[in-house]
């Protein structure tokens, strides 16, 4: 059964994500992708690289982009979002875990503190 993922959904999980990302302190800025449908197929959260490397000076992002490519536009944390099977999937740069599945029930807040915890988790913040 399909999951309803739209833009209400969205601005409900952004409302419990944002300030997670603010407290890592690291110039996350925010964009919604949506199908051509308006369906939401991602979340995007991207930071400003230098301030990552400071915040984070363990996670390896230097030494993954190289000398040469570094730094890079933006550090990426995507929440992929999968509405036939309910699933979302995190894939972030820089700190471990990567590739984290969360069963989304349609319900934004519930989804948002369910996505907002694993957030928490991998930047090491504690969830407001």
């Amino acid at each position: 059964m399909a999951t309803v993922l739209d833009q209400a959904w969205a601005q409900s999980v952004c409302a419990v994500c944002d300030p997670i990302c603010e407290l890592a302190n690291v110039g996350f800025v925010r964009q919604v992708m949506s199908d051509p449908n308006g369906r939401v197929s991602a979340l995007l959260w991207e930071a400003e690289p230098l301030l990552f490397a400071d915040r984070y000076p363990d996670s390896g992002i230097i030494d993954s982009y190289g000398q040469d490519q570094w730094p890079p536009p933006c550090i990426d944390y995507w929440i992929y979002l999968d509405p036939a099977s309910g699933e979302a999937r995190f894939s972030v740069e820089g700190l471990e875990p990567d590739d984290v599945l969360v069963q989304l029930t349609g319900d934004g807040p519930k989804d948002g503190h369910a996505l907002g915890r694993v957030l928490a988790q991998i930047l090491r913040v504690t969830a407001p």
